[in-house]
């Protein structure tokens, strides 16, 4: 495997995991949303457009580690949705997780004066 190849893995992994962690914060933020929904709000809080699938595979890593369930639902337009809430275990994890990011970050940051 090339050095591009093995960087840009790597990339993939770490937004993997970041975008986990947003879709975590939207949902305990924002109240039950569908995927749709999801993805709107992370474009419109860091100007980043995110792909569909992504979005879909962290509401699903998010149920799958038993964080998050979905159901579906009429949107106010009138149209069948599946929504994903949080359950009461998320925000705990959500303070483990943000916990460890800053311990690791701020870590990384402070050791290189940036």
């Amino acid at each position: 495997m090339g050095d591009d190849k093995r960087i840009a893995k790597l990339v993939r992994d770490l937004r993997t995991g970041l975008l986990t962690l947003v879709v975590l914060d939207i949902l305990l933020r924002e109240g039950p949303l569908h995927g749709y929904g999801v993805r709107k709000m992370i474009e419109n809080l860091t100007g980043v457009w995110a792909p569909e699938t992504t979005v879909y595979d962290a509401l699903k890593r998010l149920e799958k580690n038993g964080l998050a369930e979905s159901y579906w639902a009429r949107s106010p337009a009138g149209t069948l949705r599946k929504y994903y809430r949080v359950n009461d275990r998320a925000r705990d994890a959500y303070e483990v997780l943000i916990s460890e990011a800053r311990r690791l970050l701020g870590k990384l940051i402070c050791d290189r004066g940036g």
